[in-house]
């Protein structure tokens, strides 16, 4: 261990609290405090009522993320965006708002503060979190299932490009994306096939908000949207079938 390397216990102990880190910039997301920053730099006293803040304790979270590097603070106690910063601001690219909005949130933390449960039992700590199985949940939190959806987009940046790009979908007529959330990887793959249409199919509380993005990628006109669940039914007609990131969250014998 050189001399400018931490010793073990110190590493042990950062990694121990970086739960901390996760909750201050969940407060500053919550707070749109780089929204606010993007109009130029401010204090914690200036930015204390629009945001509904106690001054003081503002500037200390301010100054501990500046730390961090996703503020900079200058010798006035004017705090401004840097380049993590600008990347918090609602509507940036990669969606790290709602991605930390959501994973960062108190109803995920719920389910880790489980994880000792998960490890002894093999069984879902949000499960036992929530009451309920995590897609049961978010159907009865519309707000925290929307911020989930707008989570996978960003979470998945350019893979839909890619895979539209990797495989061979021409030829085929009707193209069909068993839990295709919102339609971020049907529009990739029908906006490179042109003749192509797609069967956009998820639970009702998740394909809610799939025309929206699907007007924005412009192929809504190209995309039926049918809700159920892919454990009852899939639609049928389809020349292919599409299941991304879907497996991985249910048990083999479910997946079978």
């Amino acid at each position: 261990m050189s001399e400018s390397e931490p010793p073990p216990h110190a590493v042990l102990i950062q990694m121990g609290i970086a739960h901390w880190v996760s909750r201050m910039l969940f407060v500053a997301a919550k707070l749109a405090l780089a929204d606010h920053l993007a109009k130029g730099p401010k204090t914690a006293e200036d930015l204390a009522g629009p945001t509904g803040t106690h001054a003081r304790s503002l500037h200390r979270l301010m100054r501990a993320l500046a730390n961090l590097g996703v503020f900079a603070e200058d010798g006035k106690g004017r705090f401004s965006l840097t380049p993590l910063g600008d990347a918090l601001r609602t509507g940036a690219p990669g969606a790290a708002r709602p991605t930390i909005l959501t994973l960062a949130s108190n109803w995920v933390s719920q389910g880790f503060d489980h994880l000792l449960y998960s490890v002894q039992t093999g069984k879902p700590g949000f499960d036992k979190a929530l009451g309920m199985p995590i897609f049961d949940w978010l159907a009865k939190n519309p707000e925290a299932a929307s911020l989930f959806s707008e989570t996978m987009v960003g979470f998945h940046g350019a893979e839909p490009d890619a895979v539209a790009a990797a495989y061979d979908f021409s030829g085929l007529s009707t193209i069909v994306d068993v839990g295709g959330a919102t339609g971020n990887l049907i529009s990739a793959v029908l906006a490179r096939n042109p003749a192509a249409r797609g069967i956009l199919f998820d639970l009702p509380h998740v394909v809610r908000d799939a025309g929206a993005l699907l007007q924005a990628r412009g192929v809504a006109g190209r995309v039926a949207i049918e809700a159920g669940s892919f454990f009852e039914r899939v639609p049928s007609g389809g020349d292919a079938y599409l299941l991304s990131h879907i497996i991985h969250d249910w048990s083999e014998e479910q997946c079978l």
